[in-house]
């Protein structure tokens, strides 16, 4: 089995994206990647963009953020 690309995460405003890997191996790696480049390739079906943070309610700490969509052009 083949690397398989299966999401593209893009920070606003950032140079740097991360794609989402699944190694032949059957393993998901995160790899960094030029987000210009990967802009002009459209190398993934899914893009994705930091969305709101998801906040502990015991300790109101952000643990994380939520992943949304970006629509296909």
């Amino acid at each position: 089995m083949q690397s398989q690309i299966i999401a593209l995460l893009v920070p606003d405003g950032c140079r740097q994206a991360t794609l989402l890997v699944r190694r032949g191996d059957g393993q998901f790696a995160l790899e960094g990647i030029d987000a210009r480049v990967a802009s002009a390739a459209r190398v993934a079906a899914s893009w994705f963009r930091q969305g709101p943070p998801i906040v502990d309610p015991a300790t109101a700490a952000v643990v994380g953020y939520d992943a949304m969509v970006v629509p296909a052009l």
